[in-house]
């Protein structure tokens, strides 16, 4: 981790302006933060061997999503952003740039969609929040199956932006709002 963090450094001449808006040890928080989301997804799926870490692209999309954050807060004049956005633009970011690489070759495809993949299973997490033992009724799991199933096939060969991934999360929080009644 330690020369993912070192880079950051060099990184600092293209997004200085981050730097006064956000402290250094709020970005390096969310770098951690999400270095750490990443080796736990490459354990849990055994492949600490077949797939790398680079962490200069996990800087990189940090950085660029600190700026977009920015640019929002700005633009809106606000503090802070919710939930949804944050989640959002992180996985546009992370989607953009890549930081989970293959270093192996597999017969199948597996590892085609590593980077699809773990942020799927951020968002997948996001979701469900923490009702994860709640047990659905047949046609509610069917429903929800039904909505991952879409949102990975769009995460994988759709285009998008943070503004359509925050519309998905806020439709599927539109949806709990409406099942309920």
């Amino acid at each position: 981790m330690d020369s993912g963090m070192n880079s950051i450094e060099s990184m600092y001449l293209n997004y200085s302006g981050l730097l006064k808006e956000f402290s250094e040890d709020v970005i390096r928080s969310r770098y951690a933060f999400l270095y750490k989301e990443c080796m736990e997804f490459l354990k849990s799926q055994k492949l600490e061997s077949e797939v790398r870490l680079d962490e200069v692209l996990l800087m990189h999309a940090v950085l660029d999503y600190f700026s977009d954050v920015s640019r929002l807060k700005k633009f809106h004049h606000i503090h802070h952003i919710n939930e949804t956005k944050v989640i959002a633009y992180e996985t546009f970011w992370l989607l953009r740039r890549k930081p989970l690489q293959v270093v192996t070759q597999r017969q199948d495809d597996f590892l085609a969609f590593i980077n699809e993949k773990f942020v799927f299973s951020r968002l997948a997490a996001f979701l469900v929040g923490n009702r994860k033992d709640q047990v659905l009724r047949e046609q509610d799991k069917k429903a929800f199956m039904n909505y991952l199933d879409t949102l990975y096939y769009f995460l994988k060969y759709r285009q998008y932006d943070p503004k359509m991934l925050e519309l998905m999360l806020l439709g599927f929080r539109a949806g709990e709002i409406w099942g309920r009644q």
